[in-house]
């Protein structure tokens, strides 16, 4: 039945109507083009976005201080909220809580030669990097061993290190000591992307700076949790941890400041929702694309199949079996779907396969002085883009099964005198 002329004769009628053929199958091509487009556009969002995250810790609570906005058993609304080594013990016994680190910040000019940098010098244990996700581009970060000796040894952010580097004949700035506040700190590490603007941004050893500066009060508190795997445990966690915090500096629980809790964790699990949400939107607006395809393609076979119902009378006449004359009629729905639901695939592929090298190349999508990216990788999985021109050309051929169906059950006298 596969035979020479079986074929000629599907490739003959579409030849015929060159003009439908190619309206109904760019329709093809165009729904598979654009939902490939979107769904890779989706992903490269998402890879862009997660991505700057992605060696953060997720389950990481951060508590920054903050002044209340309400009055509470005397105390005035607009009182600063200190954390201390009270709040840090009362962490520490918390079961939720792995590890603690305080944040000390100090800000200063940090001095090397002729050279100089505004900067924001952060005293921190060797788990915050991890959990800030830091990133080392040379040298090393902060180990327990500096914290345990308070070694004056200090991680530098690589725009002060291109800055204290240039018009000199230093190649690397490790080993290097530099002066923050009058204060000599041994360069051991350069870290990625953490500066903001013409301010720089370092990290000492907590203890270093604690002894220093013989602080013991706090503006930022960071630490991880164990066991809280879900939205609502971190949800219900954040709320108790809220009212405690409060009890040790008496203020009101119900204050919606007083201070700010944020958790990776929920952050995550929403920034995931959010993508969720656009990638349903994204399909939605695609299936409507190939649904449209479909639809041009049921109605040229209906009017290819009106167009042909007296040929299909003589045939029956001269005693074609209606399987052959619904074979050829559905085939030719086949043959347009494949041929055109393919060239839409290998185009909308090749588009994305062409933007992501040239975006690679170009650093187009990442925001340069913060080295974050925002649209990172915009390709789409292979088996969603071949799952889809599937379900696109068995929905073709299923289009193109009705009116063929129709067509062979009209008797063979009547098809001939149709007009």
């Amino acid at each position: 039945m596969f035979n020479k002329d079986f074929w000629s004769e599907i490739f003959m009628a579409l030849r015929r109507n060159k003009l439908r053929t190619i309206l109904t199958g760019f329709a093809i091509s165009w729904g598979i083009f654009m939902l490939i487009i979107l769904l890779s556009a989706g992903n490269g969002l998402k890879n862009g976005v997660t991505g700057n995250f992605a060696d953060r810790i997720k389950n990481t609570y951060t508590i920054w201080s903050s002044s209340t906005e309400l009055p509470y058993k005397g105390h005035k609304a607009g009182r600063f909220i200190i954390l201390n080594n009270k709040d840090i013990q009362f962490l520490e016994s918390l079961y939720e809580v792995e590890e603690v680190s305080p944040v000390l910040s100090k800000g200063g000019t940090l001095i090397f030669g002729e050279k100089s940098r505004s900067v924001s010098l952060e005293g921190v244990k060797p788990i915050y990097k991890n959990i800030q996700g830091i990133k080392i581009i040379e040298g090393r970060f902060i180990n327990e061993n500096d914290m345990k000796n308070k070694l004056k040894v200090i991680v530098i952010d690589k725009n002060t290190n291109e800055e204290l580097l240039r018009t000199t004949e230093e190649t690397s700035m490790i080993g290097k000591t530099v002066y923050i506040n009058d204060l000599g700190f041994k360069v051991i590490g350069v870290s990625k992307g953490m500066a903001f603007g013409e301010m720089g941004q370092c990290y000492a050893p907590y203890t270093t700076l604690q002894t220093i500066y013989n602080v013991n009060e706090y503006y930022q508190l960071t630490f991880t949790t164990k066991g809280l795997n879900t939205k609502e445990d971190n949800e219900t966690f954040k709320t108790e941890l809220k009212r405690k915090i409060a009890a040790i500096h008496d203020f009101s629980p119900e204050d919606q400041r007083g201070v700010w809790i944020d958790s990776e964790m929920i952050n995550s699990l929403e920034t995931m929702k959010i993508f969720n949400t656009i990638n349903i939107f994204i399909w939605i607006i695609g299936i409507a694309m190939l649904i449209s395809g479909v639809v041009g393609v049921s109605n040229i076979m209906r009017i290819t199949v009106k167009e042909r119902t007296n040929e299909i009378g003589i045939r029956k006449a001269l005693g074609a079996k209606p399987r052959s004359i619904l074979l050829s009629i559905v085939m030719e729905s086949l043959v347009i779907t494949t041929i055109f639901g393919y060239i839409g695939m290998i185009s909308g592929v090749g588009v994305m396969e062409i933007v992501n090298i040239i975006m690679g190349s170009s650093g187009a999508g990442v925001n340069t002085e913060m080295e974050m990216s925002v649209f990172v990788n915009p390709t789409v999985d292979i088996n969603i883009v071949v799952m889809a021109t599937l379900v696109l050309i068995i929905s073709g051929v299923a289009a193109g099964f009705a009116p063929a169906w129709n067509s062979v059950k009209v008797k063979p006298i009547e098809a001939m005198n149709y007009r």
